[in-house]
């Protein structure tokens, strides 16, 4: 509940940050985006491993742009289907999430080719709740959870925009509790890389 009220606090700071500085001439424009992701599970302690693993992503995102000083707002809901194989397990568990991500965004619109190739960078914090699994018994997924994520990416044609993404998750994941460890709990953090491609309305 508290990292609830924080995250909720985050993101609106953000957008009444970003919000004060949109002119008139500020373009909402609206998008469909689909990727891959890598996904990598990282333990606070030593006794558990995971491996890379792929999975895939897709949904809408609303794009905000200061056309003049290339500073903008992105905010997406996603579908994200993340899979791990741990050490200590041979199958492999699924994970699916309601993904929101929602990035302050920086636009370098150089005048000769800007109607080609627009590069960017973003930052900002990605909100996942948690909706289907299959793990197994002696690990618990937390139902919510927050990531910060970074990226580069560009715009080709004013229409097509690709990006790639690092996450770190800044709360827990999944925690496992086992009799091997007396009783502790291990807890578990995403690290993930998101490749993606949109198209822009």
């Amino acid at each position: 509940m508290f990292m609830n009220k924080k995250l909720s606090t985050l993101v609106l700071l953000l957008v009444m940050a970003l919000a004060c500085v949109m002119p008139a001439r500020s373009q909402v424009r609206f998008g469909i985006r689909g990727g891959i992701t890598l996904n990598e599970l990282k333990f606070d302690r030593n006794v558990i491993h995971s491996d890379n693993r792929v999975g895939y992503c897709g949904g809408l995102l609303l794009d905000l742009n200061i056309p003049v000083v290339g500073l903008g707002l992105e905010a997406s809901v996603m579908y994200t289907h993340r899979d791990n194989r741990l050490t200590d397990h041979e199958r492999v568990f699924k994970r699916d999430y309601i993904d929101i991500p929602v990035y302050a965004r920086y636009r370098l619109a150089l005048p000769a080719i800007k109607k080609v190739f627009v590069p960017m960078v973003f930052t900002g914090p990605d909100f996942s709740i948690l909706f289907s699994e299959n793990a197994p018994s002696n690990y618990k997924n937390r139902k919510t959870y927050l990531s910060w994520d970074v990226g580069a990416g560009a715009d080709l044609f004013n229409r097509v925009r690709l990006t790639a993404t690092y996450g770190i998750g800044i709360s827990k994941a999944l925690e496992y509790v086992d009799s091997d460890f007396n009783g502790d709990r291990v807890e578990g953090k995403d690290r993930y890389w998101t490749v993606c491609a949109a198209i822009l309305f």
